[in-house]
């Protein structure tokens, strides 16, 4: 299929899609440049105009999906609700997106650390916007009333971590991602509501 420089950005999106279908359907190591070139319906010459390798479309579909889902929680908490209400929305928008992303979800945490430092470099970048959002999100007037600072890095990474390992696991087993849902927000409230308690003791 030939390819119009005006053409390329539909087709790299084509194929960023094809790369998400993909990791649902067989994972990142299974999945070949022709896999992606049949989904997308494009060739292998359109592909390598638009990326190196297959790794290098996995890093930037892994890159834009997260943007996605930083920006999905971000849109979803409203900071006039009381702070457990905002606890839930973020999860719940979590959950949403990677309902809607399971192959890139579960090749995220299972693969992905594969790829040494190229996957070093996506999982730093992920960590530090989504600490930067949580320490953005926990420190408007609703948390501040409650006696609540803004999230530290170090509470922000048992929250990324905990969280992405519990979808993982989750997927896996075949059950539907709502279900981890109440889990998830009680042990949010529970590290963020803990934050207050500890300072009142010191």
């Amino acid at each position: 299929m030939p390819t119009t420089e005006q053409e390329s950005p539909t087709v790299r999106g084509r194929l960023l899609d094809a790369m998400r279908q993909c990791l649902t359907d067989r994972g990142y190591q299974a999945t070949t440049i022709a896999d992606i070139v049949r989904v997308a319906r494009t060739s292998k010459r359109s592909f390598y105009a638009e990326f190196a390798d297959k790794q290098e479309c996995y890093v930037e579909l892994l890159g834009a999906v997260n943007v996605e889902l930083l920006a999905a929680i971000e849109t979803a908490v409203d900071p006039a609700s009381a702070w457990p209400a905002q606890v839930r929305q973020a999860v719940h928008a979590y959950i949403t997106v990677c309902e809607s992303n399971p192959g890139t979800t579960r090749s995220w945490i299972r693969e992905l650390p594969a790829l040494g430092d190229a996957a070093r470099a996506v999982q730093l970048a992920s960590l530090e916007a989504f600490t930067a959002l949580m320490a953005r999100l926990t420190g408007t007037d609703r948390f501040h009333a409650a006696g609540i600072p803004p999230m530290s890095r170090e509470t922000a990474v048992i929250v990324w971590g905990g969280i992405r390992e519990l979808a993982a696991s989750t997927i896996e087993r075949g059950l539907p991602l709502s279900s981890l849902e109440e889990p998830a927000v009680a042990a949010c409230v529970a590290l963020v509501g803990g934050t207050a308690a500890a300072r009142a003791v010191d």
